[in-house]
């Protein structure tokens, strides 16, 4: 009973003593009473243990009116201690994955600011002389106070800002946008006097997984040409012909493609849409380089090559602007080329490009050697003996680089 009335007792406990403890008789229940009453005293005031214990009955009113909130307390106490948990743990989690969240403790300890640690982005690829105190938790701080410095770590180029974006994009636009990339280099709209809509892809027979993609997503067929090594895939029916314009509407870029396209949607009354300006991260450039690039190197120069042709030279200018390197006319066959060899050009689309818009073709192979090719190159294997250690290891390179053309 002592070890009870030092610790606080809840409104259930009393009801518990009053009706089941002290059923019998009033007479228990009077002793009872007056026990805690004295032990009450003598706990509290241990001083006056003399005073008559009417003195008290008020206090120990209060007290039992005080136990009545008891309960409530502790519920809430016990949700605040559920919720502090649940929060350390998901901190936990999110932390393992080498992320930064929301940390409720810090923002309301420090003064709230949109620009401080809270509520910075997760997935930020700029590189600035900005450098941010994560232990503190401040706002983002420049190295030198100057104001040359300053401009200069805030003017970002628009390649920057557009390498350093990561918008999101539904699962499904990623392949839209790759097939618009493909069909503005190999496709073909095409409309009869009829009214009927089609629309033909020829590619080699080694990327025949290409076309299938296309098939099972939209239907249609997958035919070999008569007397050719290329395979044909073509939609005519309109029901899958109204789902592909719905698909790549606003994604087509090619001039001789949008024309062709406009008059399809003239026929199904539905309105064309003009493609937005070129980004970095659009799947366009996968489709088209399946389509209309290559990927080559020059034993003697040693350099590796990443080209596009076309005919006309206007989607070309996009890809320079994005993605460096230079075009070239080919006067021989009236189109243009655009090349890229420069080494930091050539790894920045195989590593950060292509890492996020993955190549579909048989191309994908010698994008995935071009990091090997250039550990070769720095140590002079291409020039190597063919009896040497580094010779015999460049002939087995360029024996699986060129497996790739002949499938």
């Amino acid at each position: 009973m002592l070890q009870l009335m030092q610790q606080t007792i809840c409104r259930e406990f009393k009801n518990c003593y009053n009706n089941s403890l002290l059923q019998n008789t009033n007479n228990v229940r009077n002793i009872i009473y007056s026990f805690i009453v004295t032990i009450f005293v003598i706990l509290n005031n241990p001083q006056i243990t003399k005073a008559r214990s009417e003195n008290f009955k008020s206090e120990i009113t209060k007290f039992f009116r005080l136990s009545m909130w008891v309960e409530i307390s502790e519920a809430i106490r016990m949700l605040s201690t559920c919720l502090l948990i649940s929060l350390a743990l998901r901190a936990m989690k999110l932390n393992k994955n080498n992320r930064k969240i929301f940390d409720p403790v810090v923002c309301l300890t420090n003064d709230t600011d949109i620009n401080s640690g809270c509520m910075q982005p997760t997935d930020t690829k700029i590189n600035t002389n900005i450098s941010i105190n994560n232990n503190n938790n401040s706002s983002p701080k420049f190295t030198d106070g100057n104001n040359a410095n300053r401009k200069a770590a805030l003017s970002l180029s628009l390649l920057e800002r557009e390498r350093a974006a990561s918008p999101l994009r539904r699962r499904g636009d990623a392949f839209n946008e790759w097939l618009a990339g493909l069909i503005d280099g190999d496709g073909c709209f095409q409309l009869s006097k009829k009214g009927y809509s089609s629309l033909e892809i020829v590619m080699e027979l080694r990327d025949k997984h290409c076309l299938y993609q296309i098939k099972d997503k939209f239907g249609g067929s997958v035919k070999l040409r008569a007397g050719d090594n290329h395979l044909r895939y073509r939609l005519h029916h309109k029901t899958g012909m109204l789902n592909l314009i719905n698909s790549i509407n606003g994604l087509i870029r090619n001039p001789a493609r949008i024309l062709q396209l406009g008059k399809i949607c003239d026929n199904y009354g539905i309105k064309l849409i003009d493609p937005k300006p070129l980004t970095y991260n659009n799947g366009w450039f996968a489709g088209f380089f399946d389509s209309d690039g290559s990927i080559y190197m020059n034993d003697k120069s040693g350099q590796l090559f990443i080209t596009a042709s076309q005919k006309n030279r206007f989607i070309l200018d996009a890809l320079v602007e994005l993605y460096g390197g230079t075009i070239y006319p080919m006067v021989k066959v009236g189109a243009f080329k655009w090349t890229c060899f420069r080494k930091d050009e050539v790894l920045s689309l195989v590593n950060t490009y292509f890492k996020a818009n993955a190549c579909r073709s048989e191309k994908k192979v010698r994008l995935s050697m071009a990091n090997k090719f250039y550990e070769l190159r720095a140590l002079h294997a291409h020039k190597a003996t063919p009896d040497s250690v580094l010779g015999k290891v460049w002939k087995n390179f360029t024996v699986k680089w060129d497996k790739v053309v002949s499938k």
